[in-house]
């Protein structure tokens, strides 16, 4: 039996620069048990504070709250409605919302655009039902990184974070580089917020792994030997093969690579 998936947040902050898109990425701590120094977007699991907290009070459903309080503690940035501001003290937890409260403020859950849903595959031993965000931001709202979870970030073009990928020099999960590509398929906020708009329902995304020899792949649907992937995951010596490939330098992506 695969483990269970735990319910998170991720939200992708955009802008228009005067060369295009621009996203929000920040650089986990190298620190971290799990993809230490990657560069990710802000997000984390939704606690069960967020459902009660964010439904009750502030007209969010769970995961729009998780998303609205790992942005403030990772950030810095609330995104209420009076507008998007940052601070560098803010609180954690449940905190964030009676701190807003305090300032007469509520979050703007109708900013945060759900497209995007990523579970994490079977046989791996932590796993998240990830629901990806969107929010439109203003120039001039940049990140103060807490320093502890988080050690760095930047507003940057799609393609240079590709690019910084392609060249090693960023570590980016497989999630997190199939959103940016489908950033950087854009020309401009408008035209990404009309793609998702015109989409229909979400489609929920959980890729399947495969080791041949090696190398290990990520794959989704659509993808070649996807389908097949569907009964090697079944073999239970699977991730035994994933952590050998790893351990000997083999080729896998940097989800799994040790830190």
């Amino acid at each position: 039996m695969s483990a269970p998936a735990r319910d998170a947040s991720t939200v992708c902050l955009i802008r228009d620069g005067l060369a295009g898109i621009e996203l929000l990425m920040v650089r986990r701590t190298p620190q971290a048990r799990f993809m230490g120094g990657a560069w990710v977007f802000p997000g984390g699991s939704v606690d069960e504070s967020d459902g009660r907290v964010g439904s009750a009070e502030h007209g969010l459903d769970a995961w729009r709250a998780a998303a609205v309080r790992e942005l403030v503690e990772e950030t810095g940035i609330w995104l209420l409605r009076s507008g998007p501001r940052v601070t560098a003290d803010r609180p954690s937890g449940s905190a964030v919302f009676s701190s807003a409260d305090g300032l007469g403020e509520r979050f703007d859950g109708d900013s945060l655009r759900y497209f995007a849903r990523w579970i994490t595959p079977a046989p791996l031993p932590i796993r998240f039902d990830t629901k990806f965000f969107l929010a439109r931001m203003p120039d001039g709202i940049d990140p103060v990184v807490d320093g502890d979870e988080l050690v760095d970030g930047t507003w940057v073009q799609p393609r240079d974070a590709l690019e910084r990928s392609a060249a090693g020099t960023w570590v980016v999960a497989f999630p997190t580089l199939r959103t940016v590509e489908f950033f950087a398929s854009h020309r401009s906020v408008n035209d990404v917020i009309e793609r998702v708009e015109g989409s229909g329902p979400v489609r929920t995304i959980q890729p399947r792994l495969a080791v041949n020899g090696h190398q290990v792949q990520i794959l989704i649907p659509g993808d070649e030997n996807f389908e097949s992937a569907g009964a090697s995951e079944q073999d239970p010596d699977l991730m035994a093969r994933l952590m050998q490939v790893v351990l000997a330098g083999g080729d896998v992506p940097p989800d799994f690579r040790p830190t």
